[in-house]
């Protein structure tokens, strides 16, 4: 494997040393490490922050690293965000995870493959190490596809494209005005979805303190960009699973994904229509059932009144 790895870290060390031994077991040739500061004036966060670095530098295996240890706290937006843009000072194309998500060993070949074989088609924007829908039909012809939707907890991409990452999403309220969310879907809902939670990101001066995810995804949709996802979940969140994911219908495990690799490619690069519609109604709109969301008012009038 030839491309590098960028590894982003905080104040986690249960999880940043299973997705360390991950990285670690596969031997990546070249690696960057970078690590944000304890918040000021927090004392947890400096022991933890120490335990991070410390597990970090335990590199015993034959690698290129290179470290990027912040002094001051950036947060989340800029934290991961900066980290990015420092590792594309020196790089093409990088393969990027966060101090939540385990890769199974197949996400480093997977998404070196594909950073190699499509480093030149401008079509290709983000390759993601996520499947939240593997039996879909489509998987079933193919080791992965293409879509709009591109996920990272686990992913890679090129410095072509992260050089149109603005964090205050300066184009946003052109893009709005002039309906750019028409040319990027065709199904209505989407369109109407989308344009409802831009516009509610517009107004949010300390968005960029905090995220960094809807800004990527921006650019993204803004130059109507491809990401690639496998048929098989290559990445296993660890931080937040659980928790904030909706719905019944995901495989979150990586069962069977060991054993995976490309060898039933697409014929064309053409986002799959089917795909991404059937994600945005069970993903990103998800809607419980009409009778649970019943089920869920009445109990909540029931414990408003027993507290009353």
């Amino acid at each position: 494997m030839e491309s590098p790895v960028l590894l982003v870290v905080f104040n986690r060390p249960d999880t940043t040393i299973q997705v360390f031994e991950s990285i670690r077991k596969f031997k990546v040739p070249k690696l960057y490490i970078s690590a944000d500061a304890p918040r000021k004036g927090n004392l947890e966060d400096e022991i933890k922050c120490t335990e991070v670095r410390q597990i970090v530098q335990n590199v015993d295996w034959n690698c290129d690293i290179h470290y990027r240890f912040l002094e001051k706290n950036v947060g989340c937006g800029f934290g991961v965000s900066s980290a990015i843009s420092w590792a594309f000072e020196k790089e093409d194309r990088l393969i990027i995870l966060e101090d939540d998500c385990v890769p199974a060993q197949p996400f480093f070949t997977y998404c070196d493959y594909l950073l190699e074989k499509y480093k030149d088609d401008t079509r290709i924007w983000r390759i993601s190490g996520r499947c939240y829908h593997p039996n879909f039909s489509l998987f079933l012809k193919y080791d992965y596809i293409f879509t709009m939707y591109g996920h990272i907890w686990g992913w890679a991409t090129w410095k072509r494209c992260w050089e149109e990452f603005d964090i205050d999403m300066k184009k946003l309220p052109i893009f709005l005005e002039e309906r750019g969310f028409d040319s990027v879907f065709s199904n209505k809902k989407q369109i109407k979805y989308y344009n409802k939670y831009y516009r509610s990101l517009s107004n949010n001066i300390e968005l960029k303190s905090h995220a960094w995810g809807p800004q990527a995804a921006f650019s993204v949709f803004m130059n109507r960009g491809l990401s690639i996802i496998p048929s098989r979940n290559l990445v296993k969140n660890i931080g937040i699973e659980g928790v904030h994911t909706k719905g019944k219908l995901f495989d979150h495990e990586m069962d069977k994904c060991e054993s995976y690799k490309i060898e039933k490619e697409p014929l064309f690069v053409i986002p799959s229509k089917a795909h991404d519609e059937f994600h945005f109604r069970h993903h990103i709109n998800y809607k419980k059932p009409i009778i649970s969301r019943i089920k869920r008012k009445i109990t909540k009038m029931f414990n408003k009144e027993n507290i009353l």
